[in-house]
Formats: structure tokens, sequence, C-alpha cells
């Protein structure tokens, strides 16, 4: 069953549906990502810990690094983002007449409808693919003026989206 199903008016149905953060996170995760691993295997080798102990220490340390990266740079790029949101995960949802935008939280949390936009109202649509060190990015503007960017893993068929709208 699809994140954004709960949000479709009768009749409706989901043309493409994809899962992504808001611009500028990936950049953050990935750099504190590597930072964190290098962290967590540094760690026990400084202090000399047995394997058991080293291997709780680096869990931790990743989980906390995670968590850091979560909640202080990604709810701020998040409550930034436009249209603002509490968390940088989302769903982007194309029907036959609504683009969605869900909040997915962190975990278990049912997504949230942050916007719904006519299809009317969505121009202009961008897509940058992936580079290799640059993920998709999918960028719309709603009502002329309200500008809309997205990344999305390799794996999203933001293609799909954009197609949709040529």
């Amino acid at each position: 069953m699809s994140k954004s199903a709960a949000f479709l008016r009768p009749g409706e149905e989901i043309v493409v549906e994809l899962d992504g953060v808001v611009t500028g996170y990936t950049r953050w995760s990935g750099l504190g990502s590597i930072l964190g691993i290098l962290l967590a295997l540094s760690i026990p080798r400084m202090l000399k810990l047995n394997f058991v102990a080293g291997a709780v220490i680096i869990v931790v340390v990743i989980t906390a690094v995670f968590l850091i990266l979560y909640y202080v740079v990604g709810r701020r790029l998040a409550n930034r983002a436009v249209p603002p949101m509490e968390s940088p995960y989302l769903v982007v949802a194309l029907t036959r007449q609504r683009v969605l935008v869900l909040d997915r939280g962190l975990g278990s949390d049912d997504p949230k409808l942050i916007e719904a936009a006519s299809i009317n109202d969505v121009g202009t649509v961008r897509y940058g693919r992936a580079g290799l060190l640059v993920p998709q990015r999918l960028g719309y503007v709603v009502e002329g003026t309200d500008r809309r960017e997205f990344e999305f893993p390799r794996n999203q068929p933001v293609g799909r989206f954009v197609e949709y709208f040529v």
C-alpha cells in the first residue's frame, strides 16, 4: 500500500510516488556519515577496547551521529524548506489531479499531508539527473511563484514524474 493512499480523493489514483529528502540533506547526510564512521572506528582503537565493547561503541556512535544529523541538521533544513516540514524525509505523489507532498517523519510515524497542489497550478518542472556525488533533483513551481525543490535517490522514478508534464 502506498504512503499517500490515505490522502487520495474518491476515484483518484497515484501516477507516481517518490521518496526523497529536502534539498541539501543528502550532502549533509553523506558527509556526516563518513565522519561518523571514521569516528566510530577510531574510538575502540584509541581506547584499546576488546571486540564486544568495540562493536557496541561502534553501533552507539553511528546511531548518535545519525540522530544528531537528523535532529540538528535535518530538522533545520526541513523547517526552512518550502513548504516547511518537521522532517527532512518526504513523499511526493503525483495523481492525475494533484501533486501531494507528505512529511514522512522518522520511523513508523504516519505521513502528514503538507501540501496538495492542483495539476493546473504546477508548472516549470525541472529535473536534474543524478551524478557521481549528486542525487536526482526535482523542482517545480506552484501557482507561478512558489518554487519547490527536492532530492531523490537513484532508484526513484523521478523521470516518470517529469514526463507527465512534458
